[in-house]
């Protein structure tokens, strides 16, 4: 039976060739031999239905994004003392009640995913024959996990939500103060505190990027660079770090009031 390819036959066929040849065995009592075929059938001949499997890499993916922001947003209030934890909590909430709906679209695509290989096994089904666990979760891992860790290779979503990038989920936290914030309870926080906050949050990733971009501004010095100050000359390197340095001292100075009581 491992000898025939059994893609040259119609689902039909495929069906009372697979129910003939276990009623054979099982006269025979050779059951162990029919579980070998199995497991062997459903590596070989399984193919996944391409667009349930993008779904379920696209979910994994989004929940992956998510996780990171929630962790982000985390530890950029805990480092910026003035940050509020109402609005912490509001943006964490919202991201969580969101990974939650994105969970839920994930195990839908897996059950839809798990009936279509219970019907390509249909036939060992109705011989009391299973398939392995560990096999099913090895061939389903086999197609799903390439996808996931492939970030280069674009997925576009069929039945599940369209979620937004990690790149657009900094713009609505931390950059862009005009878009619509979480709505909050506005007679103890207005809009303007929001702004505050986010302003304090995006000085406070400044300042953590500023002695990233010093290092690496001096290890991109040449020996141009090193001609010009043997010779007294202020160089674009340099010129580049006293100002980073004046940015680092200003920044240290408050930039807004603390957060409104």
């Amino acid at each position: 039976m491992e000898s025939i390819n059994f893609n040259d036959f119609s689902p039909k066929e495929r069906y009372e060739i697979i129910r003939a040849f276990l009623i054979k065995m099982r006269k025979a009592n050779s059951m162990p031999s029919a579980h070998r075929f199995f497991e062997h059938y459903l590596r070989t001949f399984y193919k996944f239905p391409d667009i349930v499997v993008s779904d379920i890499a696209y979910c994994q993916r989004a929940m992956k994004t998510y996780l990171v922001m929630h962790q982000t947003i985390s530890r950029v209030f805990d480092e910026q003392k003035d940050a509020d934890p109402v609005i912490k909590n509001t943006y964490l909430h919202e991201i969580e009640d969101i990974l939650c709906e994105i969970n839920a679209e994930c195990q839908y695509m897996l059950m839809r995913l798990q009936d279509d290989i219970n019907r390509f096994c249909l036939a060992f089904a109705e011989h009391d024959l299973k398939p392995n666990d560990q096999v099913v979760n090895d061939i389903i891992s086999g197609a799903i996990v390439p996808l996931v860790v492939a970030e280069k290779l674009a997925i576009t979503p069929q039945y599940v939500g369209k979620r937004p990038t990690v790149e657009a989920l900094m713009q609505k936290y931390f950059i862009d103060t005009t878009m619509s914030t979480p709505k909050l309870p506005l007679h103890a926080y207005t809009t303007t505190v929001v702004k505050e906050s986010r302003l304090n949050l995006q000085a406070a990733l400044a300042r953590a990027r500023i002695p990233q971009i010093e290092k690496s501004a001096v290890k991109q010095e040449g020996p141009k660079e090193e001609f010009m100050q043997s010779v007294g000359l202020i160089t674009h390197m340099e010129s580049q770090r006293i100002r980073l340095s004046q940015v680092v001292k200003k920044s240290k100075r408050p930039l807004l009031p603390p957060k409104q009581q």
